[in-house]
């Protein structure tokens, strides 16, 4: 168990920030409404990010995110385990309960001899009719004589034998027509009772009752004694319930909110000793706890059923001392002033308010006047209450051997009166001493703790004079008949299971006495085997000690996490069929490993639990059936219990290959449920519809025609029986058809198709009928678990999340439930109105579906890390970002419109409120906060807002869509906020005026137009926006520690820099070694920082080297510490309690400690967070579509102004393409281009002709020398090397066909060839040469500056390479004296633009000095590796080829005149016009 705030990382903001002064309390008012005005308002005060909210938020998503993440690790190691184990206890229980088949233990050839008997039997009898009588009573006799369920390790091929055999004989009519005699019938059906009842097979079960129901004829069996002692098994073995580690559900931590004990000593000590326990009792929902010593009761959500986990919902601090119960839907108390009070038995509680509402008077004549008696216990197992007492009084100076008593009582109504009854003679809970199997140890301990104190008595007792027998017999007299003291037993939790009574003890000798540790020194280091508590069971029909289990391997419960057994509380949960613990600080939740009790599951049936014994040996047709239903009914209830308490084994998937439920067993269900139906049998319909819950769990057969008629009438029946009119079911049948129907959701409705139609029905018709809506919630309840548990990767998740549509339908239930709860707080009664308030939060079925859902899918994206963003199947789901994103969206929308309607109500409610007259209008308005949070706004908006800000889903397409709905969500919470706020303000000066408030309110609301315009102070005046992280943890030790103790404890603060230790100033421990050492990191392994121990009081040590506790704050670097304490010394009989305090200590993350004040009011909590939301949506959508990869890549080709005259058209799919493009495009344009195209990163590597395959066809080299020609500019001369890296033959081809396409000279070329053509157009020929006169120049031109570069680079290469070798003159590069000279100046500007050195005219001499620098650099580095030649010549050229390869693939829109020169750009490019309207040139050159 983790606490969440051990996951939060601390906002980023806080790590090492000096704390702003009074910024963040800018007070911020949403009255106006004026848009403009109000989005000013927006963003001046969220726009800027410091805000406290917005840290605020920041830690919660911290503390989401962590949340998340440890729940993803524990589900994954689950899983893990689950793997790779099988929980024997639960197969050996499968086993005993006959689910699973047990190794058959026949041998060969008795087994096949029995087998060959079967045909023989029956071809026989065929001609010899008086065989089959003869067979049938030796059946009979054997069968008859076999225990119930004794046969379970028998072959089943010859039972099965067996059982067909003796059916044949039932069903059959002879052949000559001639009726099988009667006698031979009863003898057969008998038979096959009797075996079905030593088998204990559901199927073999079914079978038998599905005949009898068939013979009309047999009048009565003799079975009655077989069928009473399989009754008495009350549907099968069970284990004993106990606690058991791997039984261990979960365990949180909770606040009472009671009083805690005051221990002032004052009280006496004998009062100390008659201390009670924590007594917990629990109705299914709620847990109802008082504190530590029995005072008081405080109600807690449990966390099941939608009630929220830990929170108090109600409490009474003034309820006496006493103990608690819940049963039969009533909580009873019984103070111990009860005990001198003979005539008073029980106080019944009203659940809701926790007051006393009515007294119970011990039943007449029940109790022997003028006895004492002390109670020890009351608990109850959800039906009966059970009285645990001892005619014994707590203060006998010599205790003697008392019995302990147990009475039970049942609730009745008398005259609407509710009376406690007695059910049974009152019963002696009986241990006797060598049942207790104590250890020689613990006997040894016992005898030795007795002698601790007197030194006399020591020594007698080890010279073996008579003492010590005196003392035993005292010891074993203290005891009462149970084997505990009297004293020991008023804090020993008890719980009952209605079979058994269950005491925890603590294990022997583990009372950490210091007798045992110099026994056996130290603790044992195997932690994992340490017995935790020990169960002592008790049947409750005898009181007979039955057994006792230890509870071991619990690392987890309280009691793991040392918390003391005595003083627990623990209740037993029928509802649920759950144990709950209860220490001071934790609740456990234990699964029940027993059966529940025979009288809950016959109430469940509808039967009766008293099992008479059978006057004779006959018995009707009809009772045999009715019996062995309701053993069936009995079993089948126990199974499925057993099923979901091992929910986490793949036990269905092995129990399907064994016990594969064939198509007739289910059709002879349907008929024994048909035939129950016509004759209105509840009990028998009751039944069937349990046995239909677990054959859904294992009918894995495949689905065949006849399987499917078969299925499809099991589920017609259901329906007919779920849609039965009200006055004709009852609804506990109701009940039991939903659980059948969603147990067998996949089979009855096998596709996808289907269960979304059902549910769609069921979404819809929900409300108008009670069983349709029973069955919803049953549905929902069962998806929402689903989703929960699988949330972190598992196949079938995707069956669990719902469609668009249905999540609508659920929605729309949701929005209603939500508005209806905040209406009832302006409808409902004063009281009813109290009621609400104690019952509030509880999530319906549907708002916890939308709950699974919402966290499932934000989980899963907040989760993936931001560097997964590329759509691999980053979630475990396989469901890529852009899929939960996707997902995330449609339901956030759908959320949050549905809180704009709640909203909507919850301002009107509040309006409504303010100006009516209740006279509890205060009490209301304060509880509709609570109301607000039980509604949608508490469960689902928080967690949606804090998510959005995560940074996976802070995106253009989540603003854009949510951002309208946002606006208006502000606008509502800030508007009520308002309200709320004005009103409270109203009331505080209402309660110090005399005059009444109703003229107050026309004072100060003549209309609401009055609000606005006045300066109204906002919702946030006077709120401190609380900051949790700064409240730090504290740790500390039991006060005053007890010998032995130990400690350790470690506190993380992620992000935090160094943590921050404030000691108390009571800090003490006896001696100076009883010492805590402080480490700095996560175990004692890490670095020591410092130790401190003792006291300054003058008690136990008075050393030298006393360092005592510090006074001052402790620093320690990094963000986690361990503390380690340990008490060595045993303490002295002087040394007071102040001398042993041990220790507390507080650590922050900061050095200052903040007064941490409580939360917001809910609205203005939401409403800041809106904005905030809000803020950053707007700050998204202001930003624009980020810069993509892409657009970086080519930013120089973006930014020139000639290409953004170019005509880009948008193809079908989005995806802008140049105009006209017939080649596939050099850059990547679509995401998807078929190759990769990485642009200039690797500009190193030489050019593979890349642009050279291109299908464009080139100028043939004719062609260019003639262009060349007439230009009349020679190329300039190169150097071969330099001549490779420049290419000018392809760059000029290029550049030049550019030319040609966008000055539409392809015609002009003809010219070239052609005089005629010449002739005809002299102008366009003089044009031509004109502009290749200009092409050429500026080509040379280009070419020259490329020539210097690559000179320069190859200039300081070989240079480079020279000093590498020691042979460069002088020792100094060749540019050392450049800045000198003048001429120089241009190459030294490349040289520096080269290596990427900022140029400065003025000061030269530095460039030629970092120049150096860089230069020595590389003759440095290079000794590693050779450096590509040329490497920025390449680049350069490179750069200028894409950029003619993209000219040539786009158009650019005609320019107004016909200057189309290239050096003139014109400044202003026009707006593109689309491709159609320019002339559409076909850049093919024609082949002249």
């Amino acid at each position: 168990l983790i606490r969440v705030t051990d996951l939060a990382e601390l906002p980023s903001e806080i790590i090492g920030v000096a704390e702003p002064g009074d910024t963040e309390l800018e007070i911020l008012t949403f009255e106006t409404k004026n848009p403009t005005e109000l989005s000013e308002h927006l963003r001046s005060v969220c726009g800027n990010q410091s805000n406290a909210y917005a840290r605020l938020l920041e830690y919660r998503l911290n503390a989401l995110r962590g949340l998340w993440n440890a729940q993803r690790q524990l589900a994954l190691e689950e899983q893990h385990e689950r793997e790779n184990s099988g929980d024997e206890e639960t197969l050996a229980l499968l086993k005993r309960q006959g689910l699973l088949q047990q190794p058959e233990q026949a041998p060969f050839t008795s087994r096949m001899g029995l087998l060959l008997v079967f045909p023989l039997i029956e071809s026989q009898s065929r001609t010899d009719p008086s065989l089959c009588n003869v067979t049938a009573e030796v059946l009979l006799t054997c069968l008859r004589d076999c225990q119930p369920l004794s046969l379970t390790k028998e072959p089943a091929d010859c039972l099965n034998g067996i059982e067909s055999l003796l059916c044949s004989w039932l069903e059959e009519t002879s052949t000559s027509g001639q009726q099988i005699p009667h006698k031979q019938k009863e003898n057969a059906a008998a038979a096959l009772v009797a075996l079905a009842c030593a088998r204990g097979s559901l199927k073999t079960f079914v079978h038998t009752v599905h005949l009898l129901q068939k013979q009309s004829d047999l009048g009565s069996l003799p079975v009655a004694d077989v069928l009473y002692r399989l009754l008495l098994l009350e549907g099968g073995p069970g284990s004993p319930s106990c606690l058991l580690g791997g039984k261990h559900v979960v365990s949180w931590g909770f606040e009472d909110m009671l009083p805690a004990p005051d221990g002032n000593p004052g009280s006496g000590s004998e009062n100390k000793d008659a201390d009670l326990g924590r007594c917990l009792a629990a109705d299914g929902c709620y847990l109802y706890t008082t504190n530590s010593v029995g005072r008081g009761i405080s109600k807690l959500g449990s966390g099941l059923h939608g009630t929220l986990r830990g929170f108090v919902y109600c409490r009474n601090e003034e309820l006496e001392t006493g103990w608690i119960a819940f049963g039969n839907g009533r909580l009873l108390h019984r103070p111990v002033s009860f005990d001198n009070k003979p005539h008073s038995l029980f106080q019944v509680i009203d659940q809701n308010t926790l007051q006393v509402c009515q007294l119970l008077p011990m039943p007449a004549d029940h109790f022997p006047v003028g006895s004492t008696m002390t109670t020890v216990h009351l608990s109850s197992d959800g039906t009966y209450f059970y009285w645990i007492w001892s005619p014994a009084s707590l203060n006998e100076k010599t205790p003697k051997g008392h019995s302990v008593f147990m009475d039970v009582f049942e609730l009745i109504e008398e005259d609407s009166v509710c009376v406690a009854n007695p059910l049974q003679e009152r019963i002696i809970l009986m241990r006797k001493e060598g049942d207790s199997a104590k250890s020689i140890n613990e006997m040894l301990l016992s005898r030795l703790s007795r002698y601790r104190a007197s030194p006399s008595a020591t020594l007698a007792a080890l010279t073996g004079s008579t003492i010590s027998n005196t003392l035993k017999e005292d010891q074993a007299a203290a005891n009462t008949s149970c084997g505990l003291p009297l004293k020991m037993l008023r804090k020993t939790p008890i719980y009952t299971c209605g079979t058994y009574l269950v005491m925890l003890v603590p294990p022997p000798g583990g009372s950490g006495s210091s007798a045992t540790r110099s026994l056996f020194g130290g603790t044992s280091g195997l932690s994992s085997l340490k017995i935790l508590a020990s169960s002592l069971v008790f049947n409750i029909s005898d009181g007979q000690f039955a057994s006792r289990a230890d509870l071991i391997d619990a690392a987890g419960s309280s009691l793991g996490r040392s918390a003391l057994v005595p003083g627990l509380g623990a209740c037993y949960d029928a509802m649920n069929n759950m144990i709950w613990t209860c220490s001071n600080d934790y609740i456990d939740q234990w699964c029940n490993p027993g059966n529940q009790a025979f009288h809950y599951v016959c109430q469940r049936l509808g039967v009766s639990h008293i099992i008479l014994e059978p006057k004779g040996d006959a018995i009707t047709t009809n009772e045999v059936i009715n019996q062995l239903l309701h053993h069936v009914g009995a079993m089948c209830i126990h199974q499925l219990n057993l099923l979901a308490a091992s929910n986490n084994l793949p036990i269905t998937n092995f129990l399907g290959k064994q016990h594969p439920i064939e198509a007739h067993h289910l059709s002879s269900i349907c008929d024994i449920m048909e035939k129950a139906m016509v004759n209105g049998d509840t009990c028998i319909i009751r039944c069937i519809l349990v046995v239909f819950q677990v054959v859904f769990k294992f009918f894995f057969s495949p689905q065949t025609e006849k399987n499917r008629d078969i299925v499809r009438r099991s589920g017609l029946l259901l329906w007919q029986l779920l849609m039965a009119p009200a006055d004709q079911i009852s609804p506990e049948i109701q009940k039991e058809v939903c659980l059948a129907i969603s147990s067998g959701l996949n089979i009855l409705y096998p596709g996808e198709v289907e269960i979304n139609n059902l549910l769609k029905l069921v979404l819809t018709e929900g409300d108008r009928n009670s069983g349709l809506a029973q069955l919803r919630d049953v549905i929902m309840t069962n998806l929402a678990e689903q989703l929960q548990n699988n949330r972190f990767g598992s196949e079938d998740d995707e069956h669990y999340r719902l469609n668009d549509e249905l999540l609508h339908y659920i929605l729309k239930i949701v929005v209603r439930e939500s508005c209806i709860l905040i209406t009832k707080c302006q409808t409902v009664s004063r009281d009813e109105f109290q009621r609400l308030l104690s019952t509030v939060p509880a999530a319906s079925s549907c708002l916890r579906y939308l709950m699974a859902v919402q966290n499932h899918l934000l989980s899963n994206t907040i989760l993936i890390k931001p560097d997964e963003n590329d759509d691999s199947d980053s979630s475990l789901q396989g469901e890529t970002l852009k899929e939960l994103k996707a997902s995330i969206l449609t339901l956030a929308t759908q959320i949050l419109t549905g809180c704009d309607e709640v909203l909507e109500m919850l301002q009107q409610v509040t309006m409504a409120l303010i100006n009516s007259d209740v006279p509890d209008r205060e009490q209301r308005l304060k509880g509709l906060e609570q109301v607000t949070k039980a509604t949608m706004l508490g469960h689902l908006l928080p967690v949606l807002l804090t998510s959005l800000m995560h940074p996976n889903l802070q995106t253009l397409t989540m603003a854009d869509a949510l951002m309208p709905q946002l606006v208006q969500l502000v606008l509502y919470t800030s508007q009520t906020a308002l309200l709320l706020k004005t009103q409270s303000l109203v009331f505080s000066e209402v309660g110090s005026s005399p005059g009444g408030a109703s003229e107050q309110r026309s004072k100060l609301f003549p209309d609401e137009r009055m609000l606005e315009e006045k300066e109204e102070p906002g919702f946030l005046t006077g709120l401190k926006i609380p900051a949790p992280w700064a409240a730090g943890k504290t740790v500390e030790t039991v006060h005053p520690v007890r010998d032995n103790y130990k400690f350790k404890e470690t506190v993380h603060i992620p992000g935090a820099r160094c943590l921050y230790l404030r000691f108390d100033s009571r800090c003490s421990s006896q001696y100076d070694y009883d010492k805590l050492v402080i480490y700095a990191g996560p175990n004692t392994n890490s670095r020591k920082v410092a130790e401190y121990g003792g006291n300054t009081l003058g008690y136990g040590s008075r050393s030298v080297l006393g360092t005592g506790w510090p006074k001052d704050l402790v620093k320690v670097e990094g963000d986690t510490v361990t503390f380690s304490f340990e008490m060595r010394s045993g303490r002295e009989h002087n040394t007071p309690d102040k001398a042993m305090w041990g220790f507390s200590c507080t650590v922050r993350a900061q050095e200052s400690s903040e007064d941490v004040s409580g939360g917001l009011p809910f609205l203005v909590d939401l409403a800041l967070g809106l904005s905030v939301l809000a803020c950053s949506m707007l700050r998204i959508l202001y930003n624009g579509p980020e810069i993509t990869k892409e657009e970086e890549t080519c930013q120089e080709l973006l930014r020139s102004k000639l290409l953004q005259r170019c005509q880009w058209q948008v193809e079908a799919n989005g995806v802008i393409s140049p105009a006209l493009t017939p080649s596939p495009s050099p850059l990547p344009l679509t995401i998807d281009e078929d190759r990769e195209f990485t642009y200039p990163s690797d500009v190193l590597v030489p050019p593979v002709g890349h642009y050279f395959d291109l299908p464009r066809i080139r100028l043939p080299p004719g062609i260019m020398i003639k262009l060349r020609e007439i230009s009349g500019r020679a190329r300039p001369q190169f150097r071969p090397s330099i001549r490779e890296v420049i290419q000018p033959d392809i760059m000029e081809e290029m550049v030049v066909s550019c030319v040609i396409k966008h000055l539409n000279l392809v015609d002009a070329l003809q010219s070239l060839i052609n005089f005629q053509y010449q002739e005809e157009h002299a102008e366009e020929y003089d044009l031509l040469c004109k502009i290749m006169g200009e092409t050429f120049k500026k080509l040379n031109a280009m070419e020259r500056q490329l020539q210097s570069v690559a000179e320069l680079e190859q200039k300081w290469q070989s240079e480079v390479e020279d000093a590498m070798h020691g042979k460069l003159e002088n020792n100094v590069p060749f540019f050392y004296d450049y800045h000198f000279n003048e001429s120089k100046i241009k190459e030294l500007e490349l040289l520096c633009s080269m290596k990427e050195v900022s140029f400065d005219g003025s000061d030269l001499e530095n460039m030629v000095l970092s120049l150096r620098e860089k230069f020595f650099q590389e003759v440095n580095s290079l000794l590693q590796k050779p450096s590509h030649p040329m490497a920025k010549t390449k680049a350069l050229v490179k750069s200028l080829m894409n950029r003619a390869e993209l000219l040539l693939h786009v158009t650019i829109a005609a320019q107004s005149g016909l200057t189309r020169s290239i050096s003139g750009t014109p400044a202003e490019t026009p707006a593109c016009k689309s491709a159609s309207e320019t002339k559409v040139i076909s850049h093919a050159v024609r082949q002249p």
